[in-house]
């Protein structure tokens, strides 16, 4: 498990990783649950190319990457997998301020999903409170950030 999670690694820090699909246990696409708010979609537009490139290397690095899992594993994969794209479409805005809060905006909804995933199968009574209260932290953390994005992404442009 240990070196599927190394090589996962790997494959995100490649130049072009990203994908708004996640695949389940049978490797079934599974469209992303994360949503991007309307300002990190318009401060992306025009870079379609670019993000179909990263998503398709993201596609490849995850085919093999099923092996023996329990469904939680499965379930955190998935929620994991489902963010990438998002974040990686957060990304690409070209204000550094907007860009960072529509990578982050997904990457706490997908903790928040990975998550929920757990629970289906967290049994320590300690480990489902800290689970418990990551998503309410998470949750309280994306408000802030689409409170921000609302505020400020039309005054910061898109350079």
């Amino acid at each position: 498990m240990l070196v599927r999670t190394l090589i996962l690694a790997a494959a995100l820090a490649l130049p072009g990783a990203g994908t708004a699909l996640a695949a389940d246990h049978d490797h079934n696409p599974v469209q992303s649950a994360v949503k991007l708010p309307e300002a990190c979609k318009s401060a992306t537009a025009g870079k379609d190319a670019e993000l179909r490139d990263m998503q398709g290397h993201m596609s490849q690095a995850i085919q093999g990457m099923g092996g023996e899992m329990t469904e939680t594993q499965k379930g955190l994969r998935q929620a994991m997998m489902a963010m990438n794209g998002p974040m990686m479409q957060g990304m690409m805005a070209g204000d550094p301020d907007v860009s960072w809060v529509c990578t982050m905006i997904p990457h706490h909804q997908g903790a928040i999903d990975m998550t929920r995933a757990a629970l289906k199968g967290l049994d320590n009574a300690e480990s489902r409170h800290l689970a418990e209260k990551t998503i309410e932290e998470q949750e309280k953390s994306v408000k802030e950030l689409v409170a921000w994005l609302d505020k400020n992404a039309k005054k910061e442009g898109n350079r």
